[in-house]
């Protein structure tokens, strides 16, 4: 099973997911081969900011998703699609692309690629064959036999914590933060590198309790190196009457995470400056805005300063 419904579908009835659908008693992806999302963008973007800084990367999607996620910023291919007109690109066909125009990452993002794994894991071996690189972000609502599964093809994976409220996931999103919580420990101690975002929005996720939990659970469980991104939220699907996150709640949340101790703190949706500093003696390493990097001191993964290795994956 692909996710943590476990939808019990009938013969010819499609998943919540609008991805697997019951046919002749098998579950069978019907998006495999419909993208409906492509584009090249940064690695920075995706947004991961210590995998490979600067590389170019081909991003996919189909449609679905196994949340509804009221604050959507791809709503139109997550939620309302029933109008989107996909691509028909094979496997093979999107990794030929990918060597076409020389990149070395390939990213499933846009909707939840969880609901169409098969699909990018079939694209994953196919990369790994020829050198490269497979990331995804996802909402880690899946089944843990995926959890486990994702390192025998995925080098990166970038998990939206969206609250630590099990009331928020499971009355706004209609999920249970546990089966995130416990897929979130499967992937931290695996092959694959782990980084985190938490959308904060004003009075719904930000409580000073809330975000101590989630850094301590960072922190205590996953490991204090994991980087986590603090991001604005900006108006979108159905909260558009609701404002835009305050500098003033990002800057609260930077403080509470760096006093529980993690090393990796970053803006997310802000033209701030993310600045990757060492946790050993404080030198400033790689300093950036959104995909633009304007120092990389970093020597061979770690700082030139007092040799600490950084975690991460940087060639």
């Amino acid at each position: 099973m692909i996710c943590q419904h476990y939808c019990q579908l009938k013969a010819n009835e499609v998943g919540l997911c609008a991805n697997q659908k019951n046919i002749g008693q098998e579950l069978i992806g019907i998006t495999k081969d419909k993208p409906s999302a492509l584009s090249i963008d940064y690695i920075e973007n995706r947004p991961f900011l210590h995998f490979m800084p600067g590389a170019s990367v081909l991003c996919i999607g189909t449609v679905g998703c196994n949340m509804r996620c009221p604050s959507c910023q791809n709503h139109q291919i997550s939620q309302h699609f029933s109008n989107v007109e996909p691509l028909f690109l094979s496997p093979i066909e999107i990794v030929k692309l990918a060597l076409e125009q020389d990149i070395k990452i390939i990213s499933f993002g846009y909707n939840e690629p969880i609901v169409y794994y098969p699909y990018a894991k079939e694209i994953g071996l196919i990369a790994k064959d020829k050198g490269i690189k497979c990331v995804m972000q996802t909402s880690a609502y899946m089944s843990e036999e995926i959890a486990h599964d994702m390192p025998t093809w995925l080098d990166a994976v970038h998990v939206d914590l969206k609250s630590f409220s099990p009331s928020y996931y499971k009355n706004e999103l209609g999920v249970e933060l546990c089966a995130i919580r416990e897929n979130l420990r499967i992937l931290a101690h695996t092959s694959i590198w782990l980084e985190i975002t938490s959308l904060l929005i004003d009075g719904i996720n930000d409580s000073d309790e809330e975000l101590k939990k989630m850094a301590y659970f960072i922190d205590e469980e996953l490991g204090s190196h994991v980087p986590w991104h603090l991001s604005a939220f900006l108006p979108d699907n159905q909260m558009l009457s609701y404002s835009t996150t305050s500098t003033q709640s990002l800057l609260n949340a930077y403080e509470i995470a760096s006093a529980q101790g993690l090393y990796h703190l970053y803006f997310g949706n802000v033209p701030f400056l993310n600045e990757t500093s060492c946790p050993s003696c404080g030198a400033l390493l790689i300093q950036r805005r959104y995909e633009e990097i304007f120092e990389n001191n970093l020597v061979k993964g770690a700082c030139p300063h007092c040799n600490r290795a950084i975690a991460g994956v940087w060639k």
